[in-house]
């Protein structure tokens, strides 16, 4: 997108109170393998990524977890001290919000998400 693009990108970047990048340790497994190792590390990083947002949240600090194109690029891991046996998994943007936000209204009710099945 070019020059201008990426240092508008830093300079919000840059603005964030704290950032983490997550990573995790392959061990050549590859995500393409249902049932593999590959598969189930990456959904066990996106689960303590969950929960680290929760806990963070009810210390009333806000997170934004972001898995955009730049978290994939070579150059970010490389940026980041992220080991070759590595890869990204996404970034977590996280501070103390400047104002609370009214919640977003339901979209969906309980029973239009859950079913029963007996």
């Amino acid at each position: 997108r070019g020059a201008a693009a990426g240092e508008a990108k830093l300079r919000r970047w840059s603005a964030m109170p704290g950032w983490l990048v997550v990573a995790c340790r392959t061990d050549g497994a590859g995500l393409e393998e249902p049932a593999g190792t590959g598969r189930e590390d990456y959904a066990a990083c996106c689960c303590a990524v969950q929960n680290l947002c929760l806990a963070l949240h009810a210390e009333e600090i806000g997170t934004k977890w972001t898995t955009g194109p730049v978290n994939f690029d070579p150059g970010f891991a490389e940026a980041a001290g992220i080991p070759e046996d590595e890869y990204v998994v996404g970034t977590i943007w996280f501070g103390k919000a400047a104002r609370t936000p009214e919640p977003p209204p339901l979209k969906l009710t309980y029973d239009d998400v859950f079913t029963r099945h007996d």
